[in-house]
């Protein structure tokens, strides 16, 4: 008997400690997020995207220029041969060219977004896609109703294979949003937004307190995840907080509050958000109501490589077209890694032809063991202690331009960015802003102006 207890006793622990070290491994997934297409169906003839005037365009685009079908279809085709095996993609909007409403409508608008959805389908027949609307892709571009409209019925049907659910088919025929459990362990939900009705480029939505009832819907439905244990992956197109180094909040007052409240309040349900818009790479953490580190919040960097032009003073910094490939545990809904390809555009145009390749690792670059909001947070300490120097932040604010050209993050530049890492409102992130100025000894009167010709000249740009 004792043998044999002591055998039991040992297969037991070997059991266990096999478990431990294998079977205890979560069970980890991997989706797609590509966002910001905008699509220039006329880039080789009348180039009504491009702020400059391009001779001989390149077949892969230019940087002062949206993105030509030939670069649309080489960015769907490298997601598929470089991890072609995903759970599912996240496409988050603005497939739409930046092009003058005076020479866009309803037609052509819808005529882009199916030859999109149709790309997407055809290169991944077995997968679903969650997509969300991007601002451009309304027409008048980000002028979103709070009521159903030609542009909601035509993509809902567009979208159908992908959404499935005809509740949640309602839900997007009346405001742009649904939301899907991930099969088959169903354990973690998609929940896709449309931000776009609070975008301060939104002229139809300033007299609503509630468009399309999104807000309500967005937490009866978190409460809902919560009740039935599962796990939350926000998707959207315009994100919350602030977008930096320029220092500009996409949206409204009025919604800032209502928006983060909720966020908030299902801190323990909302795994991560993913939002595209701002063209460049980025990060930031959200507090749970203790003001504990809780929900990652990341920013993909745009397929189309425009750079905006607004005067002399202000002009967007290179980029090149982006996509990013996000690990993910399909049970806990629990944010892993990024690894994120690029297309070097300038080193292509000469050729022609471009590949995409991988950029940069997150957990490899920042010797994270995840990308948690936890870890995030450790991060962004890291990156404060070193303020003054030369490494995290600028490896940042690089990763930001998607390895297009290396700048320097000068000291404004970095007050902005760590600021804007964790303050999301312009309140906040001023007095933030305000505090490490004055610490410095460095006012940030000198960058006011620059700053205010930027918010006005862009928000007339966007519209």
């Amino acid at each position: 008997m004792k043998a044999e207890g002591a055998l039991f006793n040992c297969v037991t622990l070997c059991s266990v400690l096999f478990v431990f070290a294998f079977g205890a491994q979560s069970n980890h997934g991997t989706f797609w997020h590509v966002t910001d297409f905008h699509y220039d169906h006329t880039y080789m003839t009348s180039q009504l995207s491009c702020v400059k005037g391009v001779n001989n365009p390149s077949i892969l685009g230019n940087q002062w220029c949206d993105s030509p079908w030939t670069l649309v279809t080489k960015t769907i085709n490298a997601m598929k041969i470089l991890h072609p095996d995903v759970d599912f993609l996240l496409w988050t909007g603005d497939t739409v060219a930046h092009i003058s409403n005076d020479k866009m409508n309803v037609t052509i608008n819808m005529d882009v977004m199916a030859n999109l959805t149709k790309a997407m389908n055809d290169t991944f027949p077995d997968k679903k896609v969650y997509a969300t609307f991007g601002n451009h892709d309304y027409y008048p571009a980000s002028q979103f109703p709070a009521v159903s409209n030609i542009i909601y019925n035509e993509t809902a049907e567009l979208w159908k294979q992908w959404i499935e659910d005809e509740e949640q088919l309602t839900n997007f025929r009346r405001g742009g949003y649904y939301t899907r459990l991930l099969p088959p362990h169903n354990k973690v939900r998609i929940v896709a937004l449309n931000t776009n009705l609070y975008y301060t480029s939104d002229k139809i939505t300033v007299n609503e307190t509630d468009p399309t009832g999104q807000l309500q819907w967005m937490r009866l439905v978190l409460q809902l995840a919560k009740s039935n244990s599962e796990k939350v992956i926000l998707a959207a197109h315009i994100p919350p907080g602030i977008h930096t180094p320029r220092g500009v909040q996409w949206f409204q007052d009025k919604f800032v509050q209502p928006f983060n409240s909720i966020v908030k309040d299902f801190a323990d349900v909302i795994k991560a958000m993913h939002f595209g818009h701002d063209h460049y790479d980025g990060f930031k953490v959200f507090d749970d109501n203790s003001g504990k580190p809780a929900i990652p919040l990341f920013v993909a960097p745009s397929v189309t490589p425009w750079r905006f032009i607004l005067n002399e003073e202000v002009t967007g910094s290179p980029h090149n077209p982006a996509i990013r490939l996000v690990t993910y545990d399909r049970d806990t809904g629990d944010h892993v890694n990024i690894d994120q390809y690029r297309m070097d555009l300038s080193a292509s145009l000469p050729q022609g032809d471009g590949d995409f390749t991988r950029l940069y690792s997150f957990t490899e670059s920042y010797k994270l063991q995840d990308i948690s909001a936890t870890s995030l947070d450790s991060l962004i300490t890291r990156m404060s202690a070193q303020a003054g120097g030369d490494d995290l932040l600028n490896t940042y604010f690089n990763f930001t331009l998607t390895g297009a050209q290396f700048e320097s993050c000068d000291q404004t530049c970095k007050t902005r960015i760590l600021c804007g890492f964790r303050h999301y409102t312009s309140a906040e992130f001023n007095k933030c802003e305000r505090d490490n100025s004055d610490a410095s000894g460095t006012g940030s009167r000198v960058a006011a102006p620059t700053l205010l010709i930027f918010l006005v000249a862009l928000l007339s740009l966007l519209r």
